[in-house]
Order: structure tokens, then sequence, then C-alpha cells
């Protein structure tokens, strides 16, 4: 009988014990519970005292600012393409070169930001970079006829007299209603000195609405009439 007491003693010393560990394990995380409250809030009011009261929103501002100046958002094609258009109608033809030089690393297979960097460099006076931008363009579009109105006007520049005659004659080849292209190639055949052949261009540009080529073609009647 005293053994079986003794386990009887046995067991509820231990289930006692076990009680009393629970208890001191529930004890033990309500503390941590209370250290981990105390810490948000005093990690709270620390940045609360530097924000509103150490530094202010202000100086905030002044830290943090820079370091995002500083991330620059990577543009796409498009966007490098329409502030290349933006820039060259705003007057800044070398910001528009290079916006346009950005758009061609991107998508270096577009004819039309070639044909864009081309009239750019036209506007410069830089013509062999011109004809060569234009040349691509033409190359990766074949009849793209804004591209070689451009290029003949490039020619057209340097003298090459020849060559911007070619360039207008394929041009018309495609669209005889090009106002544009009569007018470059007037200006060539009189390089050449083919005046009659000037003057033509010159009144068909006008009759397509080409101010230059009415201008160019008045020049020419009146020197014909006044007889120099």
């Amino acid at each position: 009988m005293k053994d079986y007491k003794d386990k009887n003693t046995y067991i509820r010393l231990g289930l006692k014990k076990g009680k009393a560990a629970i208890k001191t394990g529930n004890s033990s995380n309500i503390k941590k519970k209370i250290l981990t409250w105390l810490g948000l809030f005093l990690l709270v009011f620390v940045i609360n005292y530097l924000f509103f009261i150490r530094f202010g929103p202000a100086n905030i501002k002044g830290i943090i600012g820079p370091a995002l100046k500083n991330h620059k958002r990577t543009y796409t094609f498009a966007e490098w393409s329409d502030k290349g258009c933006k820039l060259y109608q705003e007057g800044d033809l070398t910001g528009a070169s290079e916006a346009f030089t950005k758009a061609i690393a991107l998508r270096p297979e577009d004819s039309k930001v070639y044909l864009n960097r081309g009239i750019v460099y036209v506007k410069m006076e830089n013509y062999d970079r011109a004809i060569n931008d234009l040349s691509r363009a033409i190359s990766l579009n074949p009849g793209f006829i804004e591209a070689l109105i451009h290029r003949g006007l490039a020619y057209l520049k340097k003298k090459n007299f020849g060559y911007a005659i070619n360039d207008c004659d394929y041009a018309l080849s495609l669209d005889p209603n090009l106002a544009e292209a009569y007018y470059t190639r007037g200006m060539a055949f009189r390089g050449e000195g083919l005046s009659d052949k000037a003057k033509s261009d010159f009144k068909k540009s006008c009759e397509l609405g080409n101010n230059n080529g009415c201008k160019e073609y008045k020049e020419i009647l009146y020197i014909k009439n006044d007889g120099t």
C-alpha cells in the first residue's frame, strides 16, 4: 500500500511541478511582450523627436533629398525620342542630338530616330554627320521619302549638286507632289547653272505651296525681264 501511495505521491508532485513550470513560462512570455512594446514605443519616440524637434521636416528633406536626387531614373526609347523633339523645337540643338543619340543606343534599328538626328545635324551645319544618319535611315527603310529629301538638302549645302538632284529625283518618283523636293532640286539645278530647269522646279514648288519656291521663281522672272 505504501508503494502505491508513493507512486500517487510522485504523480501528484509531477503534476504540481508541471503546473508550476507552465506558470513560470507564461510569466516569461509576458515579460518579453512588455519589453517588446517598450522597445517599439522608445523607437517611435526617438523617430518623432528627430523628425519634429531635432532636425525638423525641412532638414530631414535636406538629408533625404540629395540621396533621391542622385538616383537617376532610366529613360525609355520613347522618352528620349520625345525629349529630343522637344529640345529641337526649343532650339537646343546640342541637347536634341544627345537625346536622339540615347534613343539610338536603345533602339539602333529605328529609322525615324536617325532621320530626326540627321535633321538636327543639318540645322547644326554638320552635313557629313547628317548624311551618315540619313543614309542609315534610308538603308533601314528604303524609300524613306523624308530622309531622301533631307539628305538631298545636306548634299545641296555641301554643293554636291549631282547627289542632291539624284535624291530629289528618287523622292519625286515616289511622290510627285513634294514641294520641298522641287525646291531643293531647283536650287541644285541653279548651282549647276541649269537655270531653265531651276525655273521649272521653282514654279512647281510654288504651285504646291512652298514660299521659298515662290520667292526663287519670282527672282528668276525678275532677272529675266530685267535682262541682266
